[in-house]
């Protein structure tokens, strides 16, 4: 009998670890369109230092409204901001506000990856990005931002293996750290096909998966061949995403290379949550600037030399805007 019961609490403990969707049933009332926030990074403060993951502070006065991080972080539909590492220092990955090397006096946000800080298993990987997490009632989402890749990176192109986990963006709805019950994300990653000289693509996917220790199972995913990347140059990258199954969710992502014209890489009408998901709660997390990838593709660069980094700038943030 003891035994049984012993059975029992760890059933009960076991399933208790997989709620349900974390805003699941809250009223969120009327949706209508807002700026949530804008900033070109000037004015920007990142509290450096011994730590894991770094506040950010100051006001954008180049701007009119919406440009103060405090005013952000309490936004009523904002749980937290912060550069996220999960792990490592200053000499293996970073953040910083720095000029534009193109244009001194602009002042922009750059990522860095000297090294794969992150231990994962037997392997590493590197990760930095701007973390928007713990939200509610975020059921579409709008941004744009700007985004230059050090011209360094070209030399990805070389590689003969494919080149597939370099991600940019990331939307959460349910998060795969959350012990909810049906993790699902929407991701952008740079995509090579196998083959030294290949062109390197944006590629969209939206995946999930049932168990901690399951894999990721892709439900839609998409590559962008009619527009290979460009270096060294500042291209604004729009993106619009609205919560729904296979029949009412949306993902959109257009870029405008500089001097160029708006091109439209993605307009997916396809499902945007988990789909056994029955109380969607919206995008509770998501990273609106990323750079995290393996310590395999660090190592490539670090090899021949090259600097792995990426530059943004001008970002926008609204709910309930549609593109």
């Amino acid at each position: 009998m003891k035994n049984y019961l012993l059975i029992l609490v760890f059933l009960f403990a076991l399933m208790s670890c997989k709620k349900k969707s974390i805003n699941c049933g809250l009223e969120c009332g009327t949706q209508t369109e807002q700026m949530v926030f804008q900033t070109g990074f000037d004015g920007t403060v990142l509290n450096n230092g011994a730590y894991s993951n770094v506040e950010i502070s100051g006001i954008d006065t180049n701007l009119t409204t919406n440009s103060y991080w405090d005013d952000f972080q309490n936004h009523p539909n904002i749980g937290y901001v912060e550069i996220g590492y999960e792990d490592g220092d200053d000499s293996q990955r970073k953040a910083s506000i720095v000029d534009d090397p193109d244009n001194p006096g602009n002042e922009v946000l750059k990522f860095q990856l000297m090294q794969a800080h992150i231990k994962e298993g037997s392997n590493y990987k590197g990760r930095v990005q701007l973390s928007v997490h713990n939200n509610n009632c975020i059921k579409e989402l709008y941004q744009t931002v700007k985004l230059k890749l050090h011209p360094d990176m070209a030399y990805i192109k070389d590689m003969p293996e494919k080149f597939y986990w370099f991600t940019l963006f990331e939307f959460w709805n349910n998060g795969a750290w959350t012990k909810e019950k049906f993790p699902f994300r929407i991701s952008v990653n740079l995509f090579k096909e196998e083959g030294a000289g290949n062109e390197i693509n944006f590629r969209a996917k939206a995946d999930y998966r049932n168990c901690k220790t399951c894999g990721w199972k892709e439900v839609w995913g998409e590559t962008a061949t009619s527009f290979p990347l460009v270096f060294g140059e500042w291209m604004e990258i729009e993106i619009y995403l609205k919560e729904g199954d296979e029949n009412n969710g949306r993902f959109y992502l257009a870029v405008t290379a500089a001097g160029g014209s708006k091109m439209v890489l993605f307009d997916v009408n396809n499902t945007t949550q988990h789909p056994k998901e029955n109380c969607a709660d919206g995008f509770t997390h998501f990273e609106a600037m990323k750079v995290y990838t393996s310590e395999d593709n660090i190592n490539y660069m670090n090899d021949a030399g090259k600097e792995l980094s990426l530059f943004w700038d001008d970002w926008s943030l609204y709910i309930n805007k549609q593109p």
